[in-house]
């Protein structure tokens, strides 16, 4: 079986975490299958590329092209947009043309977000007949969200009604984001498949920091709400003593300034942007992790956490409930500070309660790579034994 993926994000150069969540589902898939990655990369302010180039990266059952194409703004919005649009999607024709003629046509197509490689998935449909199913990992269906579906052009919500309607199947990595698409998009079914977890890197650790740990690891953008994590330490340090807070990701000059105004600088330490395994060595030398975000959809920290034994203090929200429960966490209300400080609070109380090894074993068994891998290796032959008629 031969599956080409076409990723809208993807780890690159200039961004190497951007979709790395679905570099590691190909990573899973092609223990079962012969996985192909294309990504074609989408540029952001300021990055500008002058020459084509492509990077390839083989490992086995497994190969991947990044591809950057010439792009060199004139300054004016409308014809920037209007060039960018049409070298991007014709670097991208002209590669999959080249791929198929030296490698063959694959029996599947695999877009891991519609906009804008969907687009690619429905022209290879409907010239050379090859069926694609559609895994969305944006959670950009919300009206909460401020850069949401809704608020789109009407080009781009047309653009991705119509990738939908053409899949052969959908997928997501949360309960919740596949029932509002399908409410969004009157779709039959959506199968849910999680988000994986390497074991050979998170897993529990012997030893804990001597004191209690809370560990945080994000983007620390808005939607992570670091601030409010900051007000609620800062309240904690007036009940609770013997206790310290790692900040992982990409801290700004005004949250440290904002820590420093709090006198937490003696009770936090900021880490800076960190490896997975980094990451890990973290969580396992930690006792709970801690998520304050205003919305999310399947974070694949909270499951890296919870491999390593550690219970979760996370907002009800997205598909962390699908995640987090009695046994291994504690869920609070979104944006409440209140909450938030109870549950730290408890956590340092009555962490013994909480079974890491047990937690451990249950994500484990859930998230890892070999089952991840398998459900989506079943979902393409259940496809490929069925008569997909063409929508077209």
């Amino acid at each position: 079986m031969k599956v080409l993926w076409l990723t809208s994000w993807y780890p690159n150069k200039f961004n190497p975490f951007d979709g790395d969540f679905i570099q590691r589902h190909a990573k899973a898939v092609s223990a079962y299958s012969a996985i192909t990655v294309i990504h074609v990369v989408q540029y952001g302010p300021g990055i500008e590329v002058l020459r084509k180039k492509v990077e390839i990266k083989e490992s086995e059952n497994l190969k991947e092209y990044i591809i950057y194409f010439p792009f060199k703004r004139t300054g004016i919005p409308l014809l920037d947009k209007i060039i960018y649009n049409g070298k991007y999607y014709l670097t991208y024709s002209r590669f999959i043309r080249n791929y198929f003629k030296e490698a063959g046509l694959p029996d599947l197509v695999h877009v891991h977000v519609p906009m804008k490689s969907g687009v690619i998935a429905k022209w290879i449909k409907r010239k050379w007949r090859i069926p694609y199913i559609i895994s969305e990992h944006s959670s950009a269906y919300y009206t909460l969200i401020p850069d949401n579906y809704f608020n789109r052009s009407t080009y781009y919500r047309h653009t991705v009604r119509g990738i939908f309607k053409h899949a052969a199947k959908v997928t997501t990595v949360s309960k919740v984001l596949g029932k509002r698409l399908q409410e969004i998009f009157t779709l039959s079914s959506c199968s849910v498949i999680h988000n994986v977890v390497d074991k050979n890197i998170f897993f529990p650790g012997i030893n804990k920091s001597p004191v209690f740990r809370f560990f945080h690891a994000s983007t620390m953008d808005h939607p992570k709400n670091v601030e409010g994590i900051l007000n609620v330490l800062a309240r904690l340090k007036t009940q609770r003593g013997n206790w310290e807070c790692m900040l992982a990701g990409w801290e700004t000059p005004q949250l440290r300034q904002m820590a420093a105004s709090l006198g937490l600088n003696e009770m936090i330490k900021w880490t800076g942007v960190l490896s997975h395994e980094q990451v890990a060595k973290e969580m396992q030398y930690a006792h709970a992790l801690v998520l304050f975000s205003r919305y999310e959809n399947f974070p694949c920290v909270i499951v890296e956490a919870l491999c390593c034994g550690l219970p979760v203090i996370a907002t009800n929200v997205g598909g962390i409930p699908e995640a987090v429960d009695e046994s291994n966490g504690l869920l609070i209300p979104s944006e409440n500070e209140a909450a938030l400080l109870e549950a730290m609070i408890q956590m340092i109380d009555n962490y013994n309660s909480f079974n890491r090894l047990e937690i451990a074993k249950k994500a484990g068994n859930k998230y890892n790579c070999s089952v991840i891998g398998k459900q989506f290796y079943n979902l393409y032959r259940q496809l490929l034994t069925q008569t997909i008629p063409s929508a077209f």
